[in-house]
């Protein structure tokens, strides 16, 4: 494989991929339950092209610039992606990459992953190679390791591949094929309380422990819950997702896992006109969702900001990763 300075012609390649936001099965999953993921037209983007030497990386979010051809201290996650890509025992090729993400960091919304395919794929992209979302998605796993330790993979498959995946431990990721959802977005709002997704995770299997049989019940009813999404995605009934949004949240709240101000984002956001709003990821904080018309979006975005909620905006089953070049 040619870098820069052994053949290759300059070349700039330009990648984005999606958000992402767990939809439902949330803390379920853990416990043998599905999971329903979906990309949020959220971006990150980067911008790769080739150098003489160095690989060097620029956040424009993080206002950091570190080449990782030499030691690396911010991106060796990314790193280990590129090794990924490069294979073996290769020569990584010279590259500068830019990212400019706008999704949130800490948000819930896979902020790494979605950093982690963009750039994959625009250095892969660089250096030559036929860029599928398959290779790209096992790629960033690698640098999700970094960040995460043993990660779902639920981030990178998402925002490489865009849509929504159903999930289940041991089981992989199937796509869903989805109706028209094209009149409704879906609001992530950040309530800025950090929790931590361990202690959440602990207290409500401790709780559904306690529970025992009712537990086991609780279960069933969010796996019902999955079914009856699964219906209303395929057929596009945006209204019925929205009333199984608010079933799937009154379930996490009464398991202790949700919080007063994502109480009160999704109070707001249903008065408001949501089809549906539930919290999304860990709870105990972070972020809630909520599905609105796209006509009313603008609407329910101001009431939750002027409560101080950090609200944004994508478009529901997004693409997944996209990659273009010039010479």
């Amino acid at each position: 494989m040619l870098g820069l300075g052994e053949g290759t012609s300059s070349l700039r390649c330009y990648a984005k991929a999606p958000a992402k936001v767990i939809l439902f099965g949330e803390h379920w999953v853990v416990h043998g339950g599905r999971a329903i993921a979906s990309a949020i037209g959220i971006y990150s983007r980067v911008i790769a092209e080739s150098l003489h030497e160095g690989i060097v990386v620029e956040s424009r979010n993080l206002g950091v610039v570190e080449d990782i051809s030499k030691r690396c201290r911010i991106f060796c996650n990314l790193k280990k992606a590129f090794e990924y890509i490069a294979g073996g025992d290769r020569v990584l090729w010279p590259a500068s990459i830019v990212i400019d993400s706008e999704v949130p960091v800490g948000a819930g919304l896979g902020s790494s992953a979605a950093v982690a395919v963009s750039a994959s794929a625009a250095y892969a992209c660089v250096g030559g190679l036929s860029v599928s979302p398959d290779f790209i998605s096992r790629a960033a796993y690698e640098s999700e390791k970094v960040v995460h330790g043993t990660p779902s993979g639920v981030d990178n498959t998402v925002a490489a591949f865009g849509g929504f995946i159903l999930y289940r431990r041991g089981d992989g990721f199937k796509p869903i094929h989805a109706g028209r959802l094209d009149d409704v977005v879906i609001l992530v709002i950040d309530t800025g309380v950090s929790r931590s997704t361990a202690s959440a995770v602990e207290f409500f299997a401790g709780r559904l422990r306690r529970l025992g049989s009712i537990g086991k019940e609780m279960l069933e009813l969010a796996e019902n819950i999955i079914d009856e999404a699964l219906k209303a995605i395929s057929s596009g009934d945006a209204v019925r997702l929205g009333e199984l949004m608010d079933v799937a949240h009154g379930l996490l709240n009464a398991m202790g896992v949700s919080h007063v101000s994502l109480e009160k984002a999704v109070h707001v956001a249903r008065a408001n006109g949501a089809l549906g709003a539930k919290l999304t990821g860990a709870g105990m904080g972070g972020s809630a969702i909520a599905l609105v018309e796209s006509s009313r979006a603008d609407n329910v975005a101001s009431s939750l900001r002027e409560l101080g909620f950090r609200v944004y905006n994508g478009a529901l089953g997004a693409a997944g990763l996209s990659v273009a070049s010039d010479v």
